[in-house]
């Protein structure tokens, strides 16, 4: 299993980065631009967005909060 998979801290650009050379995405020393940077965040805000539909609770924040402040702004 990978590192990253199940990860419960922020992740920054540079483990983002570690994810697309583990996929194939980027080769070693590749950098994401900024096009993909914000395709990467567009899809984690869809995944935010599908969990918005699960409330709270007692928690302070909801599923969807959480995985919204685990990303890099």
């Amino acid at each position: 299993m990978k590192d990253w998979i199940h990860r419960t801290d922020a992740v920054g650009v540079e483990d983002l980065e570690e994810m697309a050379r583990a996929t194939g995405l980027l080769a070693a020393g590749q950098t994401m631009s900024p096009q993909l940077l914000a395709y990467t965040q567009a899809v984690a805000e869809q995944c935010a967005s599908i969990a918005d539909a699960y409330s709270a609770n007692d928690a302070e924040e909801s599923a969807a909060e959480h995985i919204r402040a685990m990303l890099p702004s």
